[in-house]
């Protein structure tokens, strides 16, 4: 009960403590075509924690500040998430990877080996989206009132804390997101262990390594108003239950929308779903309101 209760304790004062302050930016690499000029960024806090970020803006030179979009994609996705932007239609585009350093792609009995850096990756992505803005919210052509914040999948949870924490956060997108991570470990774990006892005790314990009670979006998302959140979800995805995803919007305060696209869930060979998802999140966001 005791390593229980240490591994479900409250992360905020550990998300706070890992963010420290801004020490520097690394230049990695950059490049530029006739739509977009894109930077890989190392960002290093005071107390060494650090994690690599992917900026794209607009080829032409602003005229005022733009929107910014700080982008936590799917699993494995990280800051190839910016990629998704081909042409950013004037606004930035930032896309944070996921601070892990384990062994790439672990499987089967390997997971188990991997456990600590997946909970610390976990437990340090919120943090390093804070760092991010902090560094994004200092440039000159960031429009420090449009700040759009947005969890894609695996992402979402912690762009709803995020945003739950950090109030210079102006909208919560989520997208094929849901509630309830023990419920969502369960069920695609069906594809896997069909012995449904066993099935539920590798999911309930997986959920408490990585802290998956206290980074429940549902936990988190009603902290987000009077900012509103916009949830997208695919009408046949075939990873999160109808019921999660009602249970999540049903947990965020007004002002709050809800859309429905058709086609499975995101991943990165399903080029036409996440085109759709990108095209419909740039369309909503001109309206700059929210029904």
């Amino acid at each position: 009960m005791g390593t229980c209760a240490w591994l479900l304790r409250d992360p905020t004062p550990y998300f706070l403590e890992r963010r420290s302050t801004l020490l520097r930016v690394d230049t990695l690499s950059s490049s530029s075509d006739a739509l977009s000029s894109d930077q890989l960024l190392r960002i290093t806090a005071a107390n060494g924690f650090s994690f690599e970020l992917a900026v794209r803006r607009p080829a032409i030179a602003p005229t005022a500040p733009r929107r910014l979009f700080v982008i936590l994609g799917g699993q494995r996705a990280g800051r190839q998430a910016a990629l998704l932007f081909p042409d950013t239609r004037g606004t930035v585009v930032a896309a944070i990877e996921y601070p892990y350093h384990g062994a790439p792609n672990p499987k089967g009995i390997a997971v188990a080996g991997e456990v600590p850096a997946i909970r610390r990756a976990i437990l340090d992505t919120p943090p390093a989206i804070m760092l991010a803005l902090d560094y994004l919210m200092r440039q000159s052509d960031v429009d420090s009132t449009r700040i759009e914040l947005i969890g894609a999948s695996f992402g979402a949870p912690f762009s709803a804390v995020v945003a739950g924490l950090d109030t210079r956060v102006t909208r919560l997108w989520l997208l094929h997101g849901a509630a309830d991570p023990y419920r969502l470990l369960e069920h695609n774990l069906r594809r896997y262990v069909g012995f449904a006892p066993l099935r539920a005790l590798v999911a309930g314990v997986a959920n408490i390594l990585i802290a998956g009670p206290r980074l429940d979006p549902a936990r988190w998302v009603d902290d987000v108003s009077p900012r509103p959140v916009v949830m997208i979800n695919a009408l046949a995805d075939e990873r999160i239950p109808r019921a999660l995803v009602d249970k999540l919007y049903a947990s965020a305060k007004a002002p709050k929308e809800q859309h429905w696209l058709p086609g499975l869930h995101m991943q990165r060979n399903r080029m036409d779903v996440l085109t759709a998802l990108v095209d419909t999140v740039m369309a909503l966001a001109q309206r700059d309101t929210v029904r």
